[in-house]
């Protein structure tokens, strides 16, 4: 492999012989015993070499694959961020509860979220399964609000009891969280309204949609 120097990979380099000997600096103080001789940068031509057979080889040996997880998507930057990269911090935000009907009509549940603006990608509504008061209702169907589709009620001891109505809403393409729940549904781990029409956890520009993969 040979790296065409193009105007994107010269700001890579201007940007690491400006700012890469910082990092360097800072494990120099703090008494890294390395072997400074063989200091190499990740766009090195044979480390990127060496990085790329190694994944390869893992590939083929079937000890690494291709998942969907969910990322730090960044809208200014249009890229993905590491966790590292991301400083999370707690908001005050409102609770908006919405009623989510049976679709037997046998009554409803009422959910609190602070995201009601998700609603439309919603595809459960999922309750702690030694909670009471909703307990019996797990395996039925309500009507997501908004674009109308039956969604199924599943148990999930993630969803706290106390906290908010009891009810939480899954969108597997807004929260790590509901992203896992979301996985236990196509897994067939929870039952599934369309057990031939899987939710799909992604989309373009980051959201979701349900249909065949």
């Amino acid at each position: 492999m040979t790296w065409a120097v193009k105007p994107s990979w010269k700001k890579v380099w201007e940007w690491k012989e400006k700012h890469g000997g910082i990092i360097i600096n800072q494990l120099h103080k703090l008494g890294c015993s390395c072997d400074w001789d063989r200091e190499r940068f990740t766009m090195d031509e044979e480390y990127t070499k060496a990085v790329g057979q190694v994944f390869i080889d893992l590939f083929r040996e079937g000890l690494i694959y291709r998942g969907r997880r969910m990322v730090n998507w960044c809208p200014v930057s249009l890229t993905a961020l590491s966790d590292e990269e991301v400083i999370m911090t707690e908001q005050k935000a409102s609770f908006y509860t919405v009623l989510y009907k049976l679709e037997d009509g046998s009554g409803a549940l009422h959910v609190a979220t602070t995201r009601p603006e998700t609603i439309m990608a919603d595809v459960a509504v999922a309750v702690n399964p030694k909670d009471p008061r909703y307990a019996h209702l797990i395996g039925k169907n309500v009507m997501r609000p908004l674009n109308a589709a039956p969604i199924p009620i599943i148990g999930d001891e993630y969803v706290e009891i106390e906290f908010g109505t009891g009810g939480l809403k899954i969108t597997p393409a807004h929260d790590k969280a509901d992203f896992e729940i979301g996985r236990k549904i196509q897994s067939g781990n929870h039952r599934h309204p369309h057990p031939r029409r899987p939710y799909q956890l992604h989309g373009s520009a980051g959201t979701a949609r349900h249909g065949p993969l």
